[in-house]
């Protein structure tokens, strides 16, 4: 392990600088937000991976290869705590790993059909099961378990009893008003939907949206949910087991390109209506201080993406062109800056650790610089 003082620093400055609180009596003065490396890690590994997920309690780090299947836990110096290759065959085999991410301090990997197995220094010590059989067709780029009183939670998957049919509007309709956070009775195993969307969202119209990626924030009893391909994100309350929708926070983003929606009797083009662009996503929201951050790329229009070409570096040209973005909240969602760059070669997803820092992992291809090992850059949200 070494650590890296870098010389490299975000100095873009935001440009549009505005709020849209709720409360038209709130006066919020105009701040310049940005976000400066002030530190960069190394981590002695050949090969490259991405940070997942952060263990505030034991001040650890979780990375993992695209698939998930390999993982490294490291400390805040990079020294590697742990590093483990699950095995797709034996007692313990994981046979899918579409999630993976931290529950109390254990590296969780969502392996269907079988559920969530826990591990900890490499070894299973705890299964969550799903009693029902269901079915999974995406990665979870967020695990999304945790637990309060005696429930444990979770992004809920499809119901086997649902019918894919991606050519049926009615499909879509009834997809998008499934539970989208599970709970589980820890004694009993009993499951119960926690969590959907509300009935003001976009989504349960009479229209054709696509495949959502739920992505949520937990915040004391705060619970911020991104839907991935809205400029919007759903905030609910804790209200005992259950989520209560508490508000729509839409998030002005300028030069955002939107997916186009189909009518529900043209389900089958959405598909081909959409591919030749890529549509913006809001693909996480952060908590640091007294600010909560959205996370998202604007995407990119058919004609930008026709410029750029097929693909021939493993969409390396697309990431430059449609890089990481932030908008900055305060805690009662008014919005104080858009467009707020992170260094361009920053991974997704990122974390926030237990000083208020914004950590990422280096895209090695996207930098002009060599390293010998992964490297994480510490970056801290700053104003004038």
């Amino acid at each position: 392990m070494q650590l890296n003082l870098p010389q490299l620093a975000v100095s873009t400055i935001l440009l549009s600088l505005f709020s849209c609180g709720e409360k038209a009596e709130n006066t919020i003065e105009p701040k310049a937000f940005s976000l400066e490396i002030i530190d960069s890690v190394q981590v002695d590994y050949l090969g490259e991976m991405m940070l997942l997920d952060y263990d505030a309690k034991a001040e650890k780090y979780l990375l993992a290869t695209d698939a998930y299947y390999e993982y490294l836990e490291v400390n805040e110096d990079g020294k590697i705590l742990n590093q483990n290759k699950f095995s797709e065959d034996g007692i313990d085999a994981v046979g899918q790993a579409l999630g993976l991410g931290y529950f109390n301090g254990d590296v969780t990997v969502f392996n269907p059909p079988k559920g969530y197995y826990i591990f900890r220094d490499s070894t299973k010590v705890a299964e969550i099961s799903i009693s029902y059989p269901f079915q999974v067709f995406m990665m979870y780029p967020k695990l999304g378990v945790f637990e309060s009183g005696d429930k444990i939670y979770y992004p809920k998957p499809w119901p086997e009893t649902l019918a894919i049919k991606m050519e049926e509007g009615e499909f879509y309709q009834e997809l998008y008003r499934l539970p989208i956070i599970e709970s589980q009775d820890k004694i009993s195993g009993d499951t119960l939907g926690a969590l959907s969307l509300p009935e003001s969202s976009d989504l349960l119209g009479d229209q054709v949206h696509g495949f959502p990626i739920p992505v949520y924030t937990l915040d004391e009893d705060n619970l911020m949910l991104s839907m991935w391909f809205e400029p919007r994100f759903y905030v609910y309350n804790k209200v005992g087991d259950q989520f209560m929708f508490e508000k729509t926070v839409d998030v002005n983003i300028p030069d955002w390109v939107p997916y186009t929606p189909v009518a529900l009797d043209k389900a089958e083009q959405f598909f081909e209506v959409n591919r030749k662009k890529r549509a913006g996503i809001l693909t996480n929201i952060l908590v640091s201080g007294d600010y909560y951050i959205a996370v998202y790329n604007k995407g990119l229009s058919e004609e930008e993406m026709t410029k750029l070409g097929p693909p021939t570096d493993g969409g390396l040209a697309i990431r430059k062109k449609n890089p990481n973005y932030a908008a900055i909240f305060d805690k009662d969602f008014n919005q104080l800056a858009t467009n707020v760059p992170f260094p361009i070669a920053s991974n997704y997803p990122n974390v926030v650790n237990n000083s208020g820092e914004l950590i990422v992992s280096k895209v090695a291809g996207l930098s002009e610089t060599e390293d010998d090992g992964i490297v994480l850059y510490k970056l801290k949200l700053k104003f004038d």
